[in-house]
Formats: C-alpha cells, structure tokens, sequence
C-alpha cells in the first residue's frame, strides 16, 4: 500500500496529511468530502511495509505536527522525501506535462512541468508516470528511458514542427 501526502492550503498556511491507502485517488475523495479546501496528492512511496514507512514519516515530521496525521509542511519539504526513495517515490504529475503555457524570448515552448509544486528536471522525474527515478539518457538509442513505466522517448514528438521546404 503507499504512503502518500495529500496537501491542502488552510488560510495562510499549507498543511499536509501523511497516510497510507490502497487507492489514493479514492482517498483523496473522501478526505474531500465535507472539506471545502481543495485538497490535492502531492506524491507517494511504495513500499514492503508501509505501516513502518508512515510511522518513519509521522516520526521525521513531529515536531511539525498540526493534529493527527496532518503536519505543517509545504509540498516543497515532501519533495526530499519523494526523492530519497528514488524509484518507489512518485509526485503527482500535472495532468498534461507537455502542455505549452508560453515561449521564451528565443521562441522555446515552455511546458507546464510534472510537479503542480515547482520545476523538476528530467534527471529527477519522469513527465509520464511521476517516479523519482527519472529519465535516464541511453547513448545507444540517443533517447530517454524511465526505469518505472518503460518509457522510452527522445520528446521529438513535443518540438514544434520544421517548416518545410515550401514554406521556406
């Protein structure tokens, strides 16, 4: 079962609940429920024994701890976490990573990003699945592959397209 952290911004500050559960979604739903703060996943650990690895957490955090298994910290103090586990850890990506939301001054797409909470590069996380384990350039294939979901992609697909040789 994983150990995730759902947070939830509670007037000025940001407050987040470590738990485990079998379907987070589902979880994030019924926490939800009777909630009127937007609640929003902000990342899991799998684990062999996630009632040990969310008492490690509730521990980490006490000094942090806001009432039961909700603690004052932002999504940012979660991001180590996530980190550390490596391929076990995962955020929860942005629903279209390679939405375009602008260019820079030179005329490069600039895309949405993984993380709804800060920048992530593709060393750190893989944009298809979340996993902490990243994308890991093969030189063999010139292209990028996630340990996780399998993704193996050289983000061609993502470039704005050539012009022709008629349009030229």
């Amino acid at each position: 079962m994983p150990v995730y952290f759902i947070s939830q911004v509670e007037r000025d500050r940001i407050v987040t609940k470590i738990g485990k559960a079998k379907d987070i979604q589902k979880r994030r739903r019924e926490l939800q429920t009777g909630n009127p703060t937007l609640l929003e996943v902000v990342g899991w650990i799998t684990s062999d024994d996630d009632f040990a690895l969310e008492r490690t957490l509730h521990r980490h955090f006490a000094t942090r701890r806001v009432s039961g298994e909700w603690f004052d910290i932002q999504p940012g103090d979660a991001l180590p976490v996530l980190m550390h586990a490596g391929i076990n850890g995962f955020v929860a990506k942005n629903a279209d990573a390679f939405e375009i939301v602008g260019y820079d001054r030179d005329a490069v797409p600039e895309y949405l990003g993984v993380w709804n909470w800060g920048d992530l590069e593709l060393e750190e996380c893989c944009p298809f699945c979340g996993c902490m384990c990243g994308m890991h350039f093969q030189d063999a294939s010139w292209m990028h592959h996630c340990l996780n979901c399998d993704a193996l992609t050289d983000f061609s697909e993502l470039s704005p397209p050539e012009p022709d040789d008629e349009m030229r």
